[in-house]
């Protein structure tokens, strides 16, 4: 603790005041004693008015720790523990997003340290998505199916070309089982063909002579395929 002595000029008088008391920070929990020269408080062979620590007989200078904590530095990274969140990672003072002994490296620069990043080496994505690392989950169509699992990425309502091909309905107005695009007939369920009747009449053949009922002027008479002079069911014979 210091004295001091303020003195005020007037008049060409010199007026000193009395003793007052100059401010001095909070001592702490280890008050520093008053030094005295050869005095050595903490018997660490430096006298108090050289030690400064004078009541911790391991330091005699704070350091970084301050005095009464030792400045040992475990991993070697010239970080006391006292200031090293990860005392034992001399790669690191601070855990970072990966904590304490893991790198924080970002191999791909997107921002996601490797410890967090499923797809480390592609800087497009963290995580392998359906498409996996390296590829894009583009979904150009916007089907829910990305184009790596989409054969017609171009095409909204088709993820396969199936039997029309991309860009196609796989329409079946009839029902029969084959789709518009290949249905030469496709409002007729029992064609898929147009034949020699045509859609929506069919091919029967009653009379099994090979000409279908619906150009057979004799359906029922497997020897003529018109009435002639003698008409279905009698032979043209000229006797």
């Amino acid at each position: 603790m210091r004295l001091a002595f303020p003195a005020l000029i007037l008049c060409g008088f010199l007026f000193l005041a009395g003793p007052v008391r100059a401010w001095t920070p909070d001592p702490g929990p280890f008050p520093e004693p008053v030094k005295q020269s050869g005095q050595d408080a903490d018997g660490d062979g430096v006298p108090d008015d050289a030690d400064g620590c004078p009541l911790d007989p391991e330091k005699s200078d704070p350091g970084f720790c301050g005095c009464h904590e030792a400045e040992t530095d475990t991993d070697g990274d010239n970080a006391p523990d006292c200031v090293d969140a990860c005392p034992a990672d001399p790669a690191k003072t601070v855990p970072g997003p990966c904590g304490c002994g893991n790198p924080d490296t970002d191999t791909d620069g997107d921002r996601t340290p490797d410890c967090m990043d499923t797809c480390w080496r592609d800087p497009g994505k963290t995580a392998p998505g359906l498409c996996g690392c390296g590829v894009a989950d583009t979904d150009t169509d916007g089907d829910q199916a990305p184009d790596c699992a989409d054969a017609c990425p171009q095409d909204p309502a088709k993820a396969l070309p199936g039997a029309c091909g991309c860009g196609v309905a796989e329409t079946d107005s009839d029902g029969d089982a084959v789709p518009d695009c290949a249905d030469s007939c496709p409002l007729d369920p029992g064609k898929t063909v147009p034949g020699l009747c045509g859609c929506g009449k069919a091919d029967t053949d009653t009379d099994g002579d090979s000409a279908p009922d619906c150009a057979d002027a004799c359906p029922r008479d497997p020897g003529k395929i018109l009435p002639g002079t003698c008409g279905c069911g009698a032979a043209e014979t000229d006797a």
